[in-house]
């Protein structure tokens, strides 16, 4: 009898354990910080935006903690590959290029990528239009390869900026002619501001390979346990609905695809 209540304990002590290190299973996640709406800080410094509730929400699913681990966007890929954090979630295209480099997980959303400039400017996202101007595009995005690659060859001067925010700066200072951006970042970032009245989109959106405009998260290549669970989690809440309603806090009509 004693042999029993002995094994009875050992089996709810291992149990125990198991719960504690359920609950205290943290995932670190990185991103950006300078990205509204999907990642920037709010008046009182705290981390918020659509990338953040859904990564959040991910982890609700998984029973775990989010860690949340600021870099800038262009180093989010070195830090993966250096253990800094086990995902990246920072609005990260999904295009051929990445996937050599990391593994990606279910699409969350798609958006579109256009080109900002001032009204009546003229431009066009062409090499005709743009030859000889300058285009802010952000340091390590898909936008930045697609505008170096298909108009920077071609008479069209490429300027990187390590924080989305800089490029409007610019682009309002004169010392860029227009960026090319997503374009939830483009209405959050300037032209629901006041100072950006005199600004709009050009042209249509811009479809290109390195601009497939689907978005996941993204994993080390040997990571496959994680990626499963988090594939698993993103379908869930998909089908649950939560990925819609958080949309809703954040986006205009038409500047995001959910993929349902």
């Amino acid at each position: 009898m004693r042999s029993l209540f002995i094994t009875l304990g050992l089996v709810m002590g291992f149990t125990s354990m198991a719960f504690a290190n359920q609950e205290s299973r943290e995932i670190k996640i990185g991103t950006e910080s300078a990205y509204a709406p999907f990642e920037y800080k709010n008046e009182k410094g705290e981390l918020v935006g659509f990338d953040i509730d859904v990564g959040n929400a991910i982890c609700e699913k998984l029973n775990a903690k989010c860690v949340w681990v600021e870099q800038p966007f262009e180093s989010l890929l070195p830090g993966l590959q250096a253990r800094k954090f086990d995902i990246v979630h920072a609005s990260l295209t999904h295009n051929a290029a990445r996937e050599k480099v990391i593994n990606f997980s279910e699409s969350v959303y798609a958006i579109p990528t256009q080109l900002l400039a001032k009204k009546g400017s003229g431009l066009e996202p062409t090499v005709e239009s743009l030859k000889g101007k300058r285009v802010g595009a952000l340091q390590g995005s898909a936008q930045e390869a697609y505008a170096k690659q298909v108009w920077g060859k071609k008479g069209v001067k490429i300027v990187s900026y390590t924080e989305q925010d800089q490029t409007f700066i610019d682009l309002g200072a004169g010392r860029i002619d227009a960026a090319i951006l997503e374009k939830p970042n483009g209405y959050a970032g300037l032209l629901s501001k006041p100072e950006g009245k005199d600004y709009e989109y050009v042209g249509e959106p811009l479809v290109h390979p390195l601009l497939a405009n689907k978005i996941g998260l993204g994993f080390r290549k040997q990571d496959k346990q994680l990626k499963a669970e988090v594939d698993e989690a993103i379908l869930a809440l998909r089908k649950e609905g939560v990925i819609a309603q958080l949309a809703e806090k954040y986006f205009q009509k038409d500047e995001l695809d959910l993929l349902d």
